[in-house]
């Protein structure tokens, strides 16, 4: 395989004189042992920082500027030129005994200086409690894959118990305000502290002895380690024994009460920031770069300026390590503009950016204020056994926000919050950063299906192309590939496994299952590799988790119609489906429960306590999270799932049992369903103690194969969407009713479809209702022509109720009928002068003052924006108001909204100046509001207690606006809230609401609005 036409670019690092190539010598005895002896590696002098790769068969020739930079070569080698590939999800080595020389000689430099890697909770996430041998592994394939800068958080806990020590607090004192290490990372953000506690003496040992093999051997590799600074953490007594001293109580996050910032303003901080930094060199010497977040996810600045704060806390750094690089994560409202442009020294400053790969982050150097940053990209989610990342955007982006003028992007940060996982993502990803020319993704995935697995294969391609088009290159707003509803407490509502996930599917799951046949299809002599045999468990796992967002929506149909026989079925096939899940997981050690119990109750020695507590935090952080609060408040409960053995058959699997056997006796005796407490019953699990299998059973490709066959013949794999042309009729038109059928298994056709329309009186058949098959992932269409009755309106939308059935199954399977309510609408005419817009597939009317918009959507909030709106076009401006009368709200979700919207324009899919004061079933009023001019809600205030009908008045003064409330029809006012939003154009569009913010269930709701009026 040719090594990809390089070209050089100018290089920022010199390479230090003499360069030590032993580690990365002794790196390749362990990678290669039965190759090593035919690779030697030498180093470049001087200049950008780069690899060379000559030589002739057998005696290959590696030279690097670091060793580091030599490895990330020898990778180069392997996959462009022998056709392998080392990973940290599956690895291919099918060499041949002497080592083929490249077809001529190549050198790459990496066009940026940093190349991050890890996130904060990547300690938490992806192996809390692994030992020296995982990590010696994990950071030779870091630079393999030419990270440079990798953050570790192993061992801080030894830097803040000296430091706590010298303030005051005894040991005991110290080691009980330190949570377990599967917790410690969010400890280290300022969300927690103390769970799992109190840490060992023995394991605080083990933690600070691991955290120094980390560092050290990164320093060898000429690699650079990350630790945290300090920026004010300290416990909640802390000035009670430091007296001048100040801190600022931080609240909750998530229901785990933070702990206090100390004022960066003050004394006794400077005092504490440089016994910080003394201790951290002590243990793990001259450190360059340090990771802080001030005032992460939610953090109180009280009193304190943030930018005071921020200088502070720059000032403090640079004081104890002249020179050193503070690393910001960009995550939300993190870093605050004002504390960035507060820098004394941005040069010294580097935005490691998760959210680069986001439609609407457009431009960073506004963004950050021209401090030098990552390009970013955060694929993974709680460790969560997903598929999936936006490699579309990496590859339309990187080399243009590089190269543009102006630039500051300075580095490559790859940020999952769970490594070991992904492994084409990170592999793609990790070349940007040495590649001066844009990657063509059709062809990296052509050649990567040949060094995944070791050679040309037809299916392979097929397999990564179908990958291509649909796992990496996710449509979700926030970035987030799916995950699996098997894995979510039990709820015909859920719509992911976490709460905090994207609600709806991120690729389309029935041409996803393209990757699945194709797989099975590469050649015998291919399969015997890890590689292979991950990616194929890997896809038949999420070929199955695919069909949890097929069924869930079809139990809930089948429930609420009170259909028994139905519910049953479906009940059985999801059962069924969840322990086939467990089979496949159990055939690869990726996906094993086991391993993860066994490094915890390892860490813990041979004391048993620890061995207990270690093994208890573990299980916690995959179900719970943590205890109650956290579960249920905080809505962290399987935050971190995973479509692991053990974990599928022992966790959810049984909870799902319960909860559907009780809803199918609910429906046979009549009756409502009896309540679940989930954390109740959740939480004995986390206290076992059952081991599980450390080794993976059962062969991989035969039960992908049975996976494979039982999805082919399932039943249940089918959606419908109707439309009416027009959307709404006015009394006695006509119109065309189209129902649309997709046969959403991409592994078999369907037989027959038969359609059938009742409800809707007059509807006439337009051809035939009856559709001989339709192929894998193809759809049918059925159409009908319809009359509405002639009555005068008495209300502004009069709905029609229908039931639209089809009858279908695999070909060759015996079918099933699967009805579908809804609703057409006889609508009134809108004035002349108003407009509609609709993202929420909302119909409107009014009649008199009277209007009513019947629509659905997933949500409003940051990146998902579902409304309908009648507004008038450029009708707010300064000194004006519009108020209107939510008379009606259909309770479709707890943040369902209706009320007042504003924005620079309407059209479209995002606008500055964006503000919405809502009424909600379950919140309140509430005023939303873009903050930063980006053109999506991202904060709120509300007043709690108040639902329809409510009269809503929202006011403009310049970029300012009012929100207010009137219960008693406007004899007297409630401020919500007066909030400023940037980007205000003079004249906005202004008009009445709602949408359904179902969290992606497909529910629709009608809101009734009476006295709107635009001033």
């Amino acid at each position: 395989m040719a090594e990809p036409a390089a070209v050089g670019s100018a290089g920022w690092q010199p390479a230090a004189a003499p360069v030590d190539m032993t580690a990365a010598r002794d790196a390749v005895r362990r990678l290669l042992p039965e190759h090593s002896g035919q690779i030697q590696l030498t180093a470049l002098q001087g200049g950008a920082e780069r690899f060379r790769v000559a030589g002739k068969a057998g005696a290959i020739e590696i030279q690097g500027s670091n060793p580091a930079a030599a490895l990330t070569g020898l990778h180069w080698f392997l996959k462009y030129t022998c056709g392998a590939h080392i990973s940290w999800a599956g690895s291919q080595l099918g060499l041949p005994q002497q080592l083929p020389a490249p077809d001529r000689p190549y050198e790459r430099s990496a066009t940026v200086p940093h190349r991050f890697a890890l996130n904060d909770t990547h300690d938490g996430y992806t192996a809390p409690y692994a030992d020296w041998e995982h990590w010696e592994r994990f950071i030779d394939v870091m630079a393999l894959h030419g990270c440079n800068e990798v953050l570790v958080t192993a061992g801080a806990e030894a830097v803040y118990h000296r430091l706590l020590k010298d303030f005051g607090y005894s040991d005991a004192e110290a080691r009980r305000w330190i949570p377990a290490p599967s917790h410690q990372p969010w400890w280290l953000l300022q969300n927690m502290s103390e769970y799992g506690g109190p840490i060992s003496a023995a394991v605080l040992q083990r933690r600070t002895d691991l955290g120094k093999r980390i560092v050290t051997r990164l320093r060898e590799l000429g690699m650079n380690a990350v630790l945290p600074g300090f920026f004010g953490t300290v416990p909640d007594d802390f000035t009670d024994r430091n007296p001048g001293g100040r801190t600022i109580p931080q609240g909750d996050w998530n229901g785990l009460t933070r702990p206090a910032w100390l004022d960066p303003r003050t004394a006794v901080f400077r005092k504490v920031a440089a016994s910080y930094y003394a201790h951290q060199k002590a243990l793990f010497g001259e450190i360059k770069h340090v990771k802080m977040d001030l005032l992460h996810e939610g953090g109180k600045a009280g009193d304190v300026p943030v930018p005071t704060a921020a200088r502070a806390v720059e000032t403090a750094l640079q004081t104890a390590l002249p020179g050193a690089t503070w690393v910001i994560l960009g995550w939300q409202h993190n870093p605050r503009r004002e504390l960035l442009d507060a820098l004394a020294h941005k040069d010294r400053a580097l935005v490691v950016d998760g959210l680069s790969d986001l439609e609407r982050v457009t431009n960073r150097e506004t963004d950050f204020g021209g401090v030098p940053y990552a390009f970013g990209t955060i694929p993974n989610f709680g460790g969560r056994t997903t598929i999936g990342a936006k490699t579309h955007m990496w590859t339309d982006r990187f080399t243009g926000w590089r190269d543009k003028a102006g630039s500051k992007l300075a580095g490559t940060a790859y940020m999952p919050e769970s490594t070991h996982r992904d492994p084409a993502a990170f592999e793609l990803f990790s070349e940007l950063a040495w590649r001066q020319e844009p990657v063509n993704r059709v062809q990296w995935f052509a050649n990567y299906a040949r060094l995944r697995y070791g050679g040309q294969d037809e299916q392979a391609r097929k397999a990564f192309a179908t990958l291509r088009g649909t796992a990496y290159e996710i449509a979700s707003t926030d970035g987030r590939p799916h995950d699996s509803i098997f894995a979510a407490r039990p709820s015909l509502t859920a719509r992911s496994g976490a709460h905090y996930a994207t609600h709806s599917p991120a690729f389309d799951l029935a041409e996803f299952d393209l990757a699945l046949t194709a797989l099975l299809g590469v050649r015998e002599s291919l399969r015997g590799s890890d590689a292979y045999r991950y990616d194929l468990a890997d896809t038949a796992r999420q070929a199955l988790a695919n069909r949890s967002w097929l069924l869930i929506g079809q139990l809930k149909s089948a429930y609420d119609r009170k259909d028994l026989a139905g519910f049953r079925k479906i009940s059985t096939l999801w059962l069924s489906l969840m322990g086939l899940s467990e089979e496949v997981a159990g055939t690869h050690a990726s996906f094993l429960l086991g391993p993860w119990l066994a490094d915890a109750r390892k860490m813990g020695g041979t004391d048993t306590a620890d061995q207990d507590l270690l093994e208890r935090t573990a299980r916690t952080l995959l179900t719970t999270w943590a205890d109650r609060p956290a579960a249920d408040r905080g809505r962290l409960a399987n935050y971190a799932n995973r479509d692991w053995q053990g974990l599928i058959g022992d966790f959810h699997l049984p909870q799902w049992r319960a909860y559907l056997e009780e809803l199918e006796d609910a429906l046979a005796a009549r009756r409502a369903p009896k309540a679940f407490d989930w954390y109740a019953i959740e939480e004995p699990w986390t206290r076992e103690h059952k081991s599980y299998a450390q080794r993976p059973t059962g062969d991989a490709y035969s039960t992908a194969r049975r996976v494979h066959d039982a999805l082919a013949k399932a039943p249940y794999q089918g959606s419908v969407a109707v439309r009416s042309e027009p959307a709404t009729l006015k009394p006695g038109g006509t119109g065309e009713f189209k129902a649309t059928f997709r046969n959403e298994n991409g592994l078999r056709s369907t037989g027959t479809v038969d359609f059938s329309l009742t409800g809707l009186q007059n509807a006439e058949p337009q051809g035939s209702t009856s559709v001989l098959h339709v192929k894998q992932g193809e759809r049918a269409t059925v159409h009908w022509r319809v009359r509405a009755p002639k009555e005068k309106l008495t209300e502004p939308l009069k709905p029609l109720a229908y039931e639209l059935a089809v009858e279908y199954g695999p070909q060759g399977e015996r079918r099933v009928r699967t009805p579908h309510q809804g609703k057409l609408y006889v609508a009134g005419p809108l004035d002349d002068g108003l407009s509609t817009v609709t993202s929420n597939d909302a119909v409107f009317g009014q009649l008199g003052k009277r209007f009513a918009i019947n629509g659905a959507g997933d949500d409003m909030w940051k990146g998902t924006t579902h409304f309908g709106a009648i507004y008038r076009e450029g009708g707010l401006r300064t000194g004006g108001s519009v108020t209107v009368k939510v008379v009606a709200q259909q309770a479709t979700g707890p943040w369902a909204r209706a009320g007042i919207i504003v924005r620079n324009a309407l059209p479209g899919a995002t606008s500055p100046g964006f503000v919405n004061l809502s009424v909600t079933p379950a919140n309140g009023v509430a005023l939303s509001y873009d903050s930063n001019g980006d053109g999506t809600l991202d904060a709120f205030e509300r007043v709690a207690g108040v639902k329809a009908p409510v009269l809503l008045r929202l006011s403009r003064d310049g970029g300012s606006f009012q929100g207010e409330l009137s219960t008693d029809d406007g004899a007297n006012w409630r401020t919500v809230a007066t909030v400023s939003v940037p980007g205000v154009r003079a004249r906005q569009d202004a008009g009445l609401f709602m949408s359904a913010t179902n969290g992606g269930n497909g529910e629709r709701g009608t809101v009734e609005f009476t006295d709107w009026e635009v001033h």
